[in-house]
């Protein structure tokens, strides 16, 4: 009897042998498993933060290179980083993303999100999505009614539209002429319906009887109050060299509008100037009107068409940071911070850091201008193309990439793809394509440039500047054929286009990628 009862003990003792013995493997695979998971959870970790760091580091050279990056793999891990511009235009949503098969194969996911914001231009920036967002191979014009003068309730009125700025939900178009004197020739849309841009107030800069109005326009903040101006270049015919600021309201190269609330306008504040400059006690001439205008870090650039000989520079660095004493001056004379005589038209303007790009029909077709001391601007470098014929007609910067696009005829590209790491020098030539029409507008957009033409929006693939491809079939303007070329601005994930058919009738379209 105490035998059997030895072996049954014993089997007992066994059994609890057996499932202490088990657990202890269970636990040591299973603290294996764990470690192993924490180890890779870590690297993860690592991975997510570069992919952060990447992108603050991105947006400290611009803010426009920090877009959404497709998914790659380094080793087990797949990352990937999303980028939404949030609803004020001036903060990133970025967001890192990694992925990797765990030790139970199954997919484990780590995202980390921070928010990037645009301190180099918190006031006047651009505000365009700069990922490429929808199906860019097939953009469609949204609005179904293009027809300027319909648009502001004016079915019988000619408006040749010269340009447009999108900031922040509100469109800025301008008209350089119109068909009859006292015509508003700026006027504001509200697009907070893309498909519907609606009204919200329209003024004549001028107040005479003319009809030539502004050329070009960039809308921005006034610090010191929060009011919101549009700064604009004057289409103006007027001989600078004997018409008076004062008392003839359409003598002025620069027109200051305040357009905070133009729902409710009745008088807008407004102001037109006369320029000053260091070699002119004002810049005259038979028609030294406004071309160009670039606002930055209350600065404005303004350019002018070809003043002559002896009548004063074209390009103008003038301060904004105190608009109440700008407003101020009694004689409608500014004084300019800093010029430069180019001795053409500027037609267009960008800017980064202490220098200024200019893009003027002269044999170099580009300017790079030295502001560091505005007293003193002076020609640090630029590009002269090699082929030949073509001038300078529009530029556009982001990162250490140059666009320059160029008119027609020409013999070589049309847009030019220039390295701008040392704008103090000549820059080089990454690539460029011929387009087969004058280069208008250009816009860069992560891995694909938006081109204007005479009568197209074209769209290519230019991460490789070395080899460039077509990626659209180019779409029709709703316009074409008059001698004041379309423009063309971005805000969020939509284009705004403006082009005049024959007659000079202005048209507005809103582009978007296809469904």
């Amino acid at each position: 009897m105490k035998n059997g009862f030895s072996t049954i003990e014993l089997l007992i003792a066994m059994t609890i042998l057996t499932m202490v013995l088990s657990a202890v493997v269970i636990v040591s695979f299973g603290s294996q498993s764990f470690l192993i998971g924490s180890e890779t959870g870590a690297e993860a970790m690592h991975h997510a933060q570069e992919l952060l760091e990447e992108a603050q580091a991105q947006a400290r050279k611009d803010f426009h290179l920090v877009s959404s990056t497709a998914s790659s793999t380094e080793g087990i891990y797949e990352k990937a980083l999303t980028v939404r511009l949030l609803p004020d235009f001036l903060t990133k949503e970025v967001t890192a993303r990694i992925a990797w098969r765990n030790a139970h194969a199954s997919t484990s996911t780590l995202e980390i999100t921070t928010l990037i914001s645009n301190f180099d231009a918190p006031i006047g920036g651009n505000t365009c999505e700069s990922s490429v967002v929808g199906d860019w191979k097939n953009p469609a014009i949204e609005n179904a009614t293009t027809d300027f003068a319909a648009l502001v309730n004016d079915a019988s009125g000619i408006y040749t539209l010269s340009d447009v700025d999108a900031y922040k939900g509100r469109l800025y178009v301008t008209a350089s002429a119109v068909s009859g004197a006292n015509k508003p020739t700026l006027f504001v849309f509200d697009i907070a319906d893309t498909a519907h841009p609606a009204l919200l107030g329209k003024t004549d800069n001028e107040n005479g009887a003319v009809t030539s109005g502004l050329h070009a326009v960039r809308v921005a903040e006034d610090p010191a109050t929060g009011n919101l101006y549009a700064y604009s270049a004057s289409a103006s015919n007027s001989n600078y060299s004997t018409c008076n600021p004062v008392t003839q309201s359409q003598c002025g190269q620069l027109s200051i509008i305040n357009v905070t609330s133009p729902a409710s306008w009745g008088a807008p504040e407004k102001y037109n100037f006369m320029l000053a400059s260091s070699t002119a006690p004002y810049v005259k001439g038979p028609s030294a009107k406004g071309k160009s205008i670039f606002y930055r870090s209350g600065y404005l650039l303004l350019g002018l068409v070809s003043t002559g000989a002896g009548n004063g520079p074209e390009f103008h660095v003038i301060d904004v940071h105190k608009l109440a004493a700008l407003f101020s001056i009694s004689s409608r004379i500014v004084p300019a911070a800093g010029s430069y005589a180019v001795g053409n038209d500027v037609n267009s303007i960008a800017m980064r850091g202490t220098y200024a790009y200019i893009a003027t029909p002269n044999t170099q077709e580009l300017h790079t201008l030295n502001m560091n001391d505005p007293g003193a601007i002076s020609l640090a470098g630029g590009f002269n193309a090699a082929s030949g014929a073509g001038n300078g007609k529009s530029v556009h910067l982001l990162g250490n990439k140059l666009y320059l696009g160029k008119t027609v005829p020409n013999a070589g590209y049309d847009l030019h793809i220039l390295e701008n790491a040392n704008p103090g020098s000549a820059l080089s030539e990454l690539g460029g394509f011929d387009v087969g029409s004058s280069v208008n507008a250009v816009i860069q957009r992560d891995y694909l440039t938006f081109v204007l033409t005479n009568t197209h929006l074209r769209i290519y693939r230019t991460d490789n500047p070395a080899s460039i491809t077509s990626w659209n079939t180019p779409l029709a303007l709703p316009a074409s054929g008059s001698a004041t070329e379309p423009s063309m601005d971005c805000e969020a994930n939509r284009m705004y286009i403006t082009a005049n058919d024959a007659s000079g009738r202005g048209h507005l379209a809103v582009i978007k990628p296809g469904t």
